[in-house]
This record gives C-alpha cells, structure tokens and sequence, in this order.
C-alpha cells in the first residue's frame, strides 16, 4: 500500500510587473505570478513589436538590472505574454502589491497586443494579508501595524526586490507569515 501525500490547499495567485520607468509613457518589461500550487513562472517583454514602447529610464534599470538590449535579445512578445496570462490565469482573482501601477501596466499590455482584456481580476494583496489577521487583530489599525512589522521583517530577510520573480516570492513570504501569525 503507498501512502498518499496530503493535497494541499490551493495558494491565492500573486503577480508583479517591472516596468521602463514610472512615467505615463512606461511599459510592462518583465512579469511573474504565481500558481495555486505556488509555482512561479516570469518572464521578460519585448517592445520591439510596440512603436509606442520607447520610454527608459536609467534610473528603472539600476533597480530592477534589466537593460533594453536584454528585453530585445531575451523576452517574448507582448501578444505570446497576453496568451500565456490568460490560459494560466483565467477566472480567478490575482493579487497584487500594487494594484494601481500593476494594473495599469496590465492594461498597457493587453492594449499594445490586440486590445483584449485580462481573463482574470486583480485585488489587493494587502486587503488578502489584512483578512489573514482579522482572527488575531480585530481592530483593523492593529491589523495594519502588524502587517506593516511583517513587510519590514520580510524585506530584511529576503534578498532585494525589483524583479518580478522575487517580488512574488515576497508576497508568498507576506502570505505565509499573515496566516502564521494568526494561528
């Protein structure tokens, strides 16, 4: 008889994007998300099929190491990024540390490629982290104090961010020690 490994409870499903810069003219270079199973796939962008993808900011790439030439050599197209989003991500809500800038870079993305749409929703990852402590801190500035100890505590643990595969790695982390704390 062999025993049988206990299913594990599906994760939530984080993304992050990495851009040119933060101006209103930036684009998407690099994405991750996560899987239910926590798997993490990322990926870099090309802009080279996107006329209007000519923002850079030097500044952008000290921080998150990736040159243009990189993105131009290496990433997939921006229509193959839409596909692959879509088939993995389908139906379900994804989260995100950034809602605003990633969703905008989302859209940026989709609307480059074909003028399609996401085929799932993106929500807080802080309102997900915050409902996490709710049990153990009912007061919702408690809440907020507490997990704002667990971000500095995690990004003093983990190696730097600014890549879209360690920024999902973060955000598992951030998962992992909200539901500890509240057992």
């Amino acid at each position: 008889m062999t025993k049988r490994e206990p299913e594990r409870e599906p994760q939530p499903v984080f993304l992050d994007f990495e851009a040119s810069s933060l101006a209103s003219a930036s684009y998407p270079i690099e994405v991750a998300w996560s899987l239910p199973d926590g798997t993490i796939e990322s990926h870099l962008i090309s802009p080279a099929s996107i006329e209007r993808w000519t923002d850079w900011s030097a500044q952008a790439e000290r921080l998150h190491g990736i040159s243009r030439a990189q993105l131009l050599a290496e990433g997939k197209s921006p229509a193959w990024i839409c596909r692959r989003l879509n088939e993995q991500l389908a139906d379900q809500i994804v989260y995100t540390d950034a809602p605003d800038y990633d969703g905008a870079w989302l859209n940026e993305l989709f609307s480059a490629c074909w003028g399609g749409a996401p085929h799932f929703t993106l929500a807080s990852a802080d309102d997900l982290l915050l409902g996490n402590l709710a049990s153990a801190c009912p007061d919702r500035a408690d809440a907020r104090r507490t997990l704002a100890a667990i971000k500095t505590d995690a990004r003093q643990r983990l190696l730097p961010r600014h890549q879209a595969r360690l920024d999902v790695e973060y955000l598992q982390h951030l998962l992992l020690a909200t539901l500890q704390y509240s057992e």
